[in-house]
């Protein structure tokens, strides 16, 4: 009996006394105490710690499931990109499904293209203007200014097309 308080224990001590005695009559008749086993700990993984339980309506849950069963099978062939479109979801959503259920996904080989690489039928398209304004009396920086296009993709289909475009002398020097 564990107190602070010298009152409660004086008061106590004779219902103590009376619990002593009977506990050594039971004994003393042969009587045994069950101490019970303790119940086994159970530890659970760092993924379960991670991660709240989840408690979805058991309708909410099956649909859940089905989702994440679809993307799994997404991912194996599809960018995240691509999934979010066909599932409808923002990226934002898919990547914390595929952290929670440890889904990876498909990357993409980069395809490199050349800056200032325009596909061939808006090239030739430009050609044509860019000879029509060496005709009309424009020099290089009116031509990208009226092409809406750099000066060094000008510079590059001007030499790829070998194009005769002079560039300005530079004055006074």
């Amino acid at each position: 009996m564990i107190s602070n308080h010298l009152n409660d224990v004086v008061r106590r001590r004779q219902d103590a006394n009376d619990l002593s005695a009977q506990i050594a009559q039971y004994l003393g008749a042969g009587g045994k105490i069950d101490v019970p086993e303790p119940a086994p700990i159970k530890f659970t993984s760092n993924s379960e710690r991670k991660h709240p339980p989840s408690f979805h309506r058991p309708k909410v849950k099956d649909e859940t499931t089905a989702r994440v069963a679809r993307i799994r099978e997404m991912a194996k062939t599809l960018t995240r990109n691509e999934i979010c479109e066909r599932e409808g979801i923002a990226l934002a959503t898919l990547k914390a499904i595929a952290s929670k259920h440890a889904i990876k996904f498909q990357v993409r080989q980069k395809t490199g293209t050349a800056p200032n690489k325009a596909p061939p039928d808006l090239e030739a398209r430009l050609v044509a203007r860019i000879k029509d304004y060496i005709a009309g009396g424009m020099n290089r920086s009116q031509c990208c200014k009226a092409l809406a296009i750099s000066y060094n993709m000008l510079n590059r289909i001007i030499r790829d097309n070998e194009i005769d475009f002079p560039k300005l002398k530079p004055a006074f020097r």
